[in-house]
């Protein structure tokens, strides 16, 4: 059950909804939100499905729903708010009433190399490591046990969670948000092999995390060779993802756990790769595509396409059998091709 946060009134709710607000909503006030499940008033609700409906216990003080869903019961005691994005209703409500802060001040336990450029309202936590030609803009938050390489730049209101690591003459944008784990700037994984031998190629380019883009926990965004890496603006990385060393990912792309990009991919804007998928190196993908969970990318996609090609898991013998016929097929098409000869 979520704690009590901030009070808002319904009337304000309303407004950032973009909902005409009724005078007496002044008087209505709301300090949780919970699930269908889990009512304790005063609180707010918000169903997307009707099968959140069936699952809801007691009454709501505001219950938001998906426009044309209908409770199915009489609830004397809520009031009720339809909406096109209830999704979207949930981010405004949740952010309105857990409003998230943040800690100001430098740690004496930190550590700061030469010419560190500070912003108002900066956070340094204990144990932080900060390079040399070092810049943080205003409202920048590193909390305890990251490392900041040489000559990183880091935007406003950027939020560098603990344990870190971002390598030299790395960018960040401003609202960025880097999760626990999390390592950027990494040197690409590139070698020569020579004489029996593989010869690491030193990687001298850069990596660039555009505004408001989020790196998962645990996620790693290898450095260029020689150029940059970028991940676009408003792009959104899971947790346990690898970007490959001069991949391109453009605006609000959305890369879901364990996903893996070789070397020099580019995604193009609003793409999504869902789960476990895995882009083999120099691959383009277009515009607004998206990879279904599990599959494997070995040519360039088409923008706005749905792609996917997966085997959803069966029992075990029955699998065995399936194989069995899959190697025998070569054999078989040539018997069809010559019985219809």
């Amino acid at each position: 059950m979520p704690k009590e946060g901030k009070t808002v009134s319904l009337y304000l709710l309303a407004q950032k909804l973009g909902i005409e607000p009724k005078q007496e909503w002044k008087k209505v006030f709301i300090n949780r939100v919970c699930s269908p499940r889990k009512v304790e008033n005063p609180c707010a609700v918000v169903v997307s499905e009707k099968r959140h409906l069936k699952e809801l216990k007691g009454e709501p003080t505001l219950l938001v729903v998906k426009r044309g869903l209908k409770p199915q019961r009489e609830l004397k005691n809520s009031l009720l708010i339809e909406v096109q994005e209830p999704k979207y209703a949930l981010a405004v409500l949740l952010s309105l009433i857990y409003p998230q802060s943040h800690p100001s001040g430098v740690s004496k336990k930190a550590s700061l190399g030469e010419n560190v450029v500070l912003g108002k309202g900066v956070y340094i936590g204990d144990f932080v490591y900060i390079g040399n030609n070092v810049r943080l803009e205003d409202n920048v938050k590193i909390y305890p046990g990251s490392y900041i390489g040489d000559n990183v730049h880091i935007g406003e209101g950027s939020v560098i969670y603990p344990n870190v690591t971002i390598f030299p003459n790395t960018l960040i944008g401003r609202n960025v948000r880097i999760y626990p784990g999390a390592v950027v700037g990494k040197e690409g994984f590139g070698f020569s092999p020579f004489k029996g031998e593989h010869i690491r190629l030193p990687h001298v380019g850069t990596t660039i995390i555009e505004d408001n883009a989020e790196i998962g926990a645990n996620s790693c965004v290898d450095r260029a060779l020689l150029e940059e890496t970028v991940v676009g603006e408003g792009s959104k990385v899971d947790n346990l993802v690898q970007i490959g060393h001069n991949c391109r990912l453009g605006k609000g792309v959305i890369l879901v756990s364990q996903v893996g990009l070789s070397g020099s991919v580019e995604v193009g804007d609003y793409s999504v790769l869902a789960g476990q998928v895995g882009v083999a190196d120099h691959i383009k993908i277009g515009k607004g595509v998206t990879v279904v969970a599990k599959s494997g990318v070995a040519k360039d996609l088409k923008e706005g396409k749905v792609y996917g090609a997966n085997l959803p898991a069966v029992e075990w013998s029955r699998w065995r059998k399936i194989y069995a016929l899959l190697l025998k097929l070569p054999q078989l098409f040539e018997k069809i091709k010559n019985l219809k000869g």
